[in-house]
Formats: C-alpha cells, sequence, structure tokens
C-alpha cells in the first residue's frame, strides 16, 4: 500500500504547487488570455485541471467517468479565491480505494466505454495536471513575477531522468 500512498501524495504535491502559483498571481494575469498561450488564461488551464479532479471525484460513487460531462465552472477560472476553494477541498476527497470504473468518452456524437480502475484516474489527473502546469508555467514565466518550484510542470520520470543523467 506503500505506492498507493505515494500516488496520492504526488497529486496532493503538484496540487499544492498550483495553489502556491494561484497564491502569487495577480487577477487580471489569472483571467486575461496570455499572450504566450494565444488562446486561453492561466485561469482556463487551472479550471480544466480542477474539473477533471472534480469529475473523477463526483462521479466516483455512480462508477461512470465521464470527463466529457464536467461542469464547465467558469467562476474557477475568473476568480482566483473560487479556484483555491476547489483545489484546498480536493486533498480532503482523493484518498479512495480502488474500484474498477468505466470511462464513457463521446466520439463523433456516438458514446465509447471503457474499463479503468480509480487507482489509474488518479494517476491520469496527476498527469494532466502536470500537462496543463507546464502551459501554466510558459506563461508565468513570461509575467516575471511569479515564484514556481524548478519541479512545476514536470512529470517525476522526467525530474529522475535528469538526475540521472546529470543535469
Amino acid at each position: 500500500m506503500l505506492e498507493i500512498a505515494m500516488l496520492f501524495e504526488a497529486n496532493l504535491e503538484v496540487l499544492e504547487e498550483l495553489e502556491d502559483m494561484l497564491k502569487q498571481i495577480a487577477p487580471k494575469d489569472f483571467t486575461d488570455i496570455s499572450p504566450v498561450l494565444k488562446s486561453s488564461s492561466i485561469g482556463q488551464h487551472s479550471r480544466h485541471i480542477i474539473e477533471l479532479y472534480n469529475c473523477l471525484l463526483d462521479q466516483y460513487d455512480h462508477g461512470v467517468i465521464s470527463y466529457d460531462s464536467r461542469k464547465r465552472n467558469t467562476s474557477i477560472e475568473s476568480d482566483i479565491a473560487v479556484a483555491l476553494s476547489h483545489i484546498q477541498n480536493i486533498p480532503h476527497r482523493i484518498n479512495k480505494p480502488d474500484k474498477n470504473l468505466t470511462l464513457m468518452h463521446r466520439i463523433g456524437g456516438k458514446d465509447f466505454f471503457f474499463e479503468s480502475s480509480y487507482f489509474r484516474e488518479v494517476w491520469y489527473n496527476l498527469e494532466h495536471c502536470i500537462h496543463h502546469q507546464a502551459l501554466i508555467k510558459l506563461a508565468c514565466l513570461d509575467l516575471g513575477y511569479i515564484q514556481l518550484p524548478e519541479t512545476f510542470g514536470f512529470a517525476s520520470s522526467t525530474l529522475a531522468f535528469r538526475k540521472w543523467e546529470g543535469g
């Protein structure tokens, strides 16, 4: 069970990094379309991360997860306090037992179903969060005033590889 505890801990670490970034960013920089990201804001990427976690946690009991049917709560992308409250709520909900889940995804107007598990989806959310953090990091670097940890936006496998390679 140590490995599973590490999975949950890794998720909490990336969410804490996101929370720390949100505590530094100016509201205008959170909501405005980023010149680096071109068609999206840091707030929109933050909302997307949060909503996928919430979707998994909200639909866990039902056993069918549809990331396509997430709520798309625009107050998360427009109000830093709302985003922070959602992020701070995830750690209280994420530590659940593994169970079989069914993923539902709509492609071309047709529903497709895939077998998965809760732990696999927690891992997916971790990797998804890191992917969007990498994009957020580019936008934050352009702003010049936000301090991010070196690990922000990097998968643990990339960090381990860099350490192993000596750079």
